[in-house]
């Protein structure tokens, strides 16, 4: 099926480059001649080379807007510039149109400077994906999370392994997953740090949304991720309340293909300061907000080498390495975005279902 809709093979997607991923982005969106574009960039400050890309494809007063998102987190990113490339790929081949009264707002490289060195987090160390929050009503740390900075702080990797291991059974699994990965704001060193401020990301979406009058559209929004459950599965994960209209919209959409994470339905847990709750406020009546999730090695090894990344910056004082490909960058580029075909080909497929479904929605004028 791939081949019916690109005549090149899927690792043609893939680069772990991050300069790579955006000429080869721009260069597809230059092929879309017959649909109109207008593209805003923001650069990293203290970095021109490193932008973050907003091209709005389609008419300007479109009333049904598609979001797609990629690298929310950073090194994350490689996979979902993949498969933006491979669905404007598919549009400028006629695969498919966008309908009347809808654009394709494409976000490329949300976190530059973290696609760029192949981290999650950006140049202040702050998680995008946990820094939407109120930062005059910090949440309180979870109790259980002093016990586990001081594991993360153990310096012998088998030692620490398994001190982590002794905290997930005594917490319960779904327990230490809330707790190490549901957003802290206490040590801007470690992993899923939401930050004191907002971050480059937060100021880039703020600015386009107002920009764009989004709140004032039909949207869904697509956040591609990678890294969290099975090989190969792409997981559509609502944040939305349950019973709420957005969350209600999305299962009008996708059925139960949606996994609710307050219904306990998905692989990943609830979280504080998502890029979501940005959106939620404007999708009273009608739209939605999923993340994409494509898994890859699974849960612990995540979590592994994660920490190995911050642990290894810690060491760097925060400077970046003299080479991009230090044994660390190198495990988390295989993490998040594997040099498999059958996963590229999953990725790609499943990237394209969806996109390809919303469109075909807006079109019967579904869910509403």
């Amino acid at each position: 099926m791939l081949g019916l809709l690109s005549p090149q093979p899927p690792d043609a997607y893939f680069s772990n480059d991050f300069a790579a991923c955006r000429s080869a982005t721009m260069a597809a969106v230059h092929a879309l001649r017959d649909i109109p574009c207008e593209h805003l960039g923001w650069e990293v400050p203290d970095h021109t080379d490193l932008m973050c890309d907003a091209y709005w494809l389609g008419p300007p007063a479109a009333q049904k807007v598609l979001v797609l998102i990629s690298g929310t987190h950073g090194v994350e990113g490689y996979a979902g510039s993949a498969v933006q490339q491979f669905v404007l790929h598919a549009l400028a081949a006629g695969e498919a149109a966008l309908p009347a009264d809808t654009a394709i707002l494409l976000i490329h490289a949300l976190n530059p400077w973290g696609m760029r060195w192949a981290r999650r987090c950006d140049e202040a160390g702050i998680d995008t994906n946990r820094n939407f929050i109120d930062f005059e009503k910090l949440p309180a740390p979870a109790p259980e999370f002093p016990a586990l900075l001081k594991a993360f702080e153990i310096k012998d990797a088998q030692e620490r392994r398994r001190e982590l291991q002794t905290l997930a059974l005594a917490w319960g699994q779904r327990r230490y997953e809330e707790v190490l990965s549901g957003g802290q704001f206490e040590a801007d060193w470690a992993p899923f740090y939401g930050g004191r401020r907002a971050g480059f990301a937060r100021r880039c979406i703020e600015a386009l949304t107002a920009l764009w009058q989004l709140a004032e559209r039909e949207q869904v929004v697509i956040d591609l991720h990678t890294g969290l459950g099975p090989w190969g599965f792409g997981e559509l994960i609502s944040d939305h309340p349950s019973g709420s209209a957005a969350n209600d919209y999305a299962f009008g959409i996708f059925g139960p293909a949606v996994a609710c994470t307050h219904d306990g339905q998905s692989y990943s847990v609830p979280k504080k300061g998502l890029l979501d709750f940005h959106w939620h406020p404007m999708m009273r009546e009608c739209g939605c907000f999923l993340t994409l999730e494509f898994g890859t090695y699974g849960t612990e090894a995540l979590f592994r080498v994660l920490l190995d990344d911050h642990r290894f910056w810690l060491s760097q004082q925060g400077q970046p390495p003299a080479s991009e490909n230090t044994p660390v960058q190198a495990a988390m580029r295989r993490h998040f975005c594997p040099q498999d075909r059958f996963w590229q080909q999953s990725v790609l497929w499943r990237g394209w279902q969806v996109v390809n479904h919303v469109l075909q929605c807006f079109e019967m004028d579904r869910p509403r």
